[in-house]
């Protein structure tokens, strides 16, 4: 651990720390950093936002009652954008390229279509910031196997 006012985490990907209510850091990941505080400011038509205020803000929305806080979903499944975390009968799955991969402890395991979630893992300013444009790194399993298209 460096010592400093924040602890080194590591996850799958960023779709499952975003998910967890982390962000980019600015210390490590400044570009993403920067470009998830522009997303965040422009899905709430507000200010640039300090690193401490977008961090409290995902605290309030990571827990409920001291355990992880499961969201309603604003639009089906389907709709939702690459890189969102849902939870469907007890396990999380990954919004991406319209299917949905189960997390696990190996990696993500292909679904066959998107399960009915139960609710959105990932908070909902997460959710606005990706809405807005930010856009997620994904495990290269998920990019490997259904690459992004561009639209020329």
């Amino acid at each position: 651990m460096g010592g400093r006012s924040w602890t080194e985490l590591f996850f799958l990907d960023e779709a499952i720390a975003l998910a967890a209510g982390h962000r980019p850091c600015f210390f490590c990941r400044r570009r993403a950093a920067k470009s998830f505080r522009a997303a965040w400011a422009k899905a709430r038509g507000a200010g640039v936002p300090l690193a401490a205020e977008m961090d409290a803000v995902l605290h309030d929305e990571r827990l409920d009652q001291g355990r992880k806080r499961l969201h309603a979903l604003p639009v089906r499944a389907e709709e939702l954008p690459d890189g969102m975390v849902v939870a469907a009968a007890g396990e999380a799955y990954t919004i991406a390229r319209g299917r949905a991969f189960r997390w696990t402890a190996r990696g993500y395991e292909a679904a066959a279509k998107i399960p009915r979630p139960d609710g959105l893992l990932t908070p909902p300013s997460t959710l606005g910031a990706i809405s807005a444009g930010y856009r997620p790194l994904l495990h290269p399993d998920i990019e490997a196997a259904y690459p992004a298209t561009t639209d020329a």
